[in-house]
């Protein structure tokens, strides 16, 4: 692993675990063993460390999604990425959306908000595409992408109040009931 790579992973799970304004660039800069020069060198400030930790997560997540649904067919196309949700926050905690947090933290960053929103962005078009890849049409794919993605991003919203598990297995059951009225309604 390069030391840009080092350094954007330990960003990711530090400011994860204990948020935005409580951590310096000094101990990001501790815990990947790399000198000042080389954080500011790689991302030229807070705001550009910020915005490569969220690109690190986007494509962990991304990337786990992709191993996740490898195999699934039809409506399973869809609910693994809740499968692959609940996997993900029993093993890197349920603090949260790191997405949202950094938007909310930093108002004022375009950069940070736009890959933060990019992020959001990329996740709604997913679920369209599984939707599509389950066998249904364009339009009924785009019409239950967004009810989806409300359900797999209030899961995450309600993980803190109701626990990982129960949230995101509730909102599995409510995306699961929508796709089958869909199909008896297609039917």
């Amino acid at each position: 692993m390069g030391k840009r790579t080092a350094i954007a992973s330990t960003a990711d799970r530090v400011f994860y675990a204990e948020g935005f304004s409580g951590v310096g660039i000094d101990r990001i800069v501790s815990e990947a063993g790399v000198a000042l020069g080389t954080l500011y060198n790689h991302f030229g400030s807070k705001s550009g460390l910020v915005v490569a930790a969220l690109e690190h997560r986007h494509m962990a997540y991304l990337a786990e999604l992709e191993n996740y649904t490898a195999g699934k067919t039809g409506d399973d196309r869809v609910l693994c990425l809740f499968d692959s949700l609940l996997e993900w926050a029993e093993r890197n905690g349920g603090n949260g959306c790191f997405f949202l947090r950094a938007a909310a933290d930093h108002p004022n960053d375009m950069a940070i908000k736009e890959t933060a929103f990019g992020h959001k962005q990329l996740v709604l078009e997913l679920i369209e595409v599984r939707l599509r890849e389950s066998g249904r049409s364009a339009a009924i794919s785009r019409r239950l992408a967004a009810p989806i993605y409300i359900l797999l991003e209030g899961a995450v919203a309600a993980c803190p109040i109701l626990g990982d598990r129960a949230a995101i297995l509730i909102a599995r059951d409510a995306a699961s009931e929508l796709l089958s009225k869909e199909a008896v309604r297609r039917s």
